[in-house]
């Protein structure tokens, strides 16, 4: 049996920018769909936003922009033109899904709203994403994941500990979440298509799924739980982070303390506290953690980091090293299991490039990653596929219309 692609047959339209939308489209095609991303003739934002991070920004090499971009056809038209308006109402009108995170009164004005789209395609399901919903006093405000999603949460304060400067999340990151989340209702949209025949209106924002994911703090924080953290009174010692002898952080999570205990101490040459009733419950140590915790540090002080965990992981007991960012591209467990893929680009750079997550045991695990190019590097392919003449295609780029 040929192995193909679960989402085979679906055409998107996307015209989006930076990483959320575009990022749920990447995830689309690489599970079979066809997507042709929209750009200005300029070419959008996230195409020059690697050189913020240190990253070549080149058309032979862009791997910023190709992580939520690869797998896409790409299509340059000029929307404050009548004909470069027309050229994507024609795609659109060929697609099961459009995606977009313009602003609404934008979208309004070139005709590509949710009412226009929907009264012409009943069919469309029609994907927008905002900042922070479509109510409210700051409805119309933008927001990045930056602003919207880690500062307004709370998390930049609180996911740290008292006195900490907030933390700085990595470029993107709450964009990816959102997108998750928000190709989760896009499948859901598609199934409910296949039932019923007709398209719908699927949303998402920042803020509300930033909300989501703190779930959690969220509800906690209203019985009491607070934020941040007090570095030196965990609620569970065994379920922290500690430095060891070579400068390095583990982090060990427990569920049964007082288990964990017994294994432990003997390791750190405590046998003599195996007794110790300030210590030996968890409801006995939150009560000792002043004089429990000099003891835990130094304990993890005598060696390494890379001791801890396999001596202590022996155990069976959960533990880990807290890693750093700059390792992800060579670790062995995420190149054997295929989560980072070296992409050679066309100026010979080989990169480890992030993968889409997810598996299909029925299905191939998705298309080999492609890198983006240029802007409009396919606008002959897709404007011919819609029915546009060499002269016509040749017309629309002298006037402006397209690249």
């Amino acid at each position: 049996m040929e192995r193909n692609l679960p989402l085979e047959g679906l055409r998107v339209v996307e015209l989006g920018t930076h990483f959320a939308v575009p990022s749920v489209a990447r995830m689309l095609a690489d599970w079979g769909a066809e997507v042709v991303k929209v750009e200005g003739i300029n070419g959008e934002p996230w195409r020059t936003v690697g050189r913020n991070q240190k990253c070549t920004i080149t058309d032979e090499e862009n791997p910023f922009f190709t992580v939520p971009n690869a797998n896409k056809k790409f299509l340059a038209l000029n929307l404050k033109s009548a004909d470069g308006k027309t050229a994507l109402m024609k795609l659109i009108s060929t697609a099961d899904i459009f995606l977009s995170n313009m602003r609404i009164p934008a979208l309004t004005k070139l005709g590509f709203d949710y009412d226009t789209l929907s009264a012409a395609y009943p069919e469309l399901i029609y994907v927008h994403f905002t900042g922070y919903g479509y109510q409210g006093p700051d409805a119309a405000k933008p927001g990045f994941d930056s602003v919207a999603f880690w500062a307004r949460s709370g998390a930049m304060l609180d996911w740290g500990t008292e006195g900490n400067f907030p933390f700085l999340a990595p470029t993107g990151a709450g964009d990816a979440m959102v997108g998750a989340i928000l190709c989760a209702g896009v499948l859901a949209a598609v199934i409910g298509r296949q039932r019923t025949g007709r398209g719908t209106f699927v949303s998402s924002s920042l803020m509300g799924s930033s909300i989501w994911y703190n779930n959690a703090a969220v509800v906690s924080t209203q019985y009491g739980n607070q934020f941040p953290k007090d570095k030196d009174h965990p609620a569970n010692p065994f379920g922290w982070q500690y430095q060891c002898a070579d400068g390095e952080w583990l982090m060990i999570g427990v569920v049964d303390y007082a288990d964990a205990y017994q294994k432990i101490m003997p390791l750190f040459g405590r046998k003599d506290l195996l007794e110790d009733q300030r210590f030996n419950t968890i409801t006995a140590v939150q009560q000792h953690l002043d004089e429990a915790m000099p003891i835990f540090r130094a304990g993890f002080m005598m060696d390494t980091r890379d001791h801890w965990v396999e001596r202590i992981g022996a155990l069976n007991i959960v533990i880990g090293k807290i890693g750093h960012l700059s390792e992800l591209a060579t670790d062995p467990q995420a190149i054997a299991n295929n989560f980072v893929q070296p992409v050679t680009f066309s100026s010979g750079k080989t990169i480890a490039m992030p993968t889409v997550p997810v598996e299909f045991s029925a299905y191939d695990t998705g298309k080999a990653y492609e890198p983006t190019g240029a802007v409009g590097r396919d606008t002959d392919e897709v404007l011919t596929g819609m029915g546009y003449t060499a002269i016509q295609i040749a017309e629309l780029k002298a006037n402006g219309a397209a690249k």
